[in-house]
């Protein structure tokens, strides 16, 4: 600290006035708030040498609270690319629905979304059907098991 404060009055001139003048001010208020701090912290310094326990819960307490502020920086950066990329996909969603209605017209846009949905019912009817006859042979099978077991060993 000394040696800036020695040195420090050589800056007018060595510098122009222009960068002299505020790197002054700076050095000035470093110094004056460095020694605040150390006149300030010195006597819980000298606490926390000469009492190991007490350095040993303020140690914990310090890197349980830098964890915990680490941990809130990754949730925050992966809540802000999960939120992008749920924002990328509503809007190049409207995107592409707004591009594929203004290719096709109204009426052909209509015709493509009446055509994809008698497909997928189409699809969902079959699909429930044979898993309806599944569920019916499951039953059945269900039966001839109990029927079995009423019957015993004949």
């Amino acid at each position: 600290m000394e040696f800036i404060q020695d040195y420090a009055t050589l800056l007018p001139r060595l510098l122009p006035a222009s960068l002299a003048n505020p790197l002054l001010t700076l050095l000035t208020t470093t110094l004056g708030i460095t020694r605040t701090l150390q006149t300030n912290l010195s006597p819980l310094i000298t606490r926390v040498i000469t009492q190991p326990d007490v350095a040993t819960v303020l140690l914990l307490l310090a890197i349980f609270f830098i964890s915990l502020k680490i941990l809130d920086m990754m949730y925050r950066a992966v809540i802000f690319w999960v939120n992008m990329v749920i924002r990328l996909v509503f809007w190049g969603s409207i995107v592409v629905l707004g591009l594929w209605v203004w290719n096709r017209g109204v009426d052909g846009f209509v015709d493509d979304i009446s055509g994809l949905f008698e497909y997928w019912t189409g699809e969902y009817e079959k699909y429930s059907g044979e898993v309806k006859k599944f569920q019916q042979q499951e039953k059945g099978q269900i039966r001839m098991k109990t029927e079995q077991k009423r019957r015993g060993w004949r």
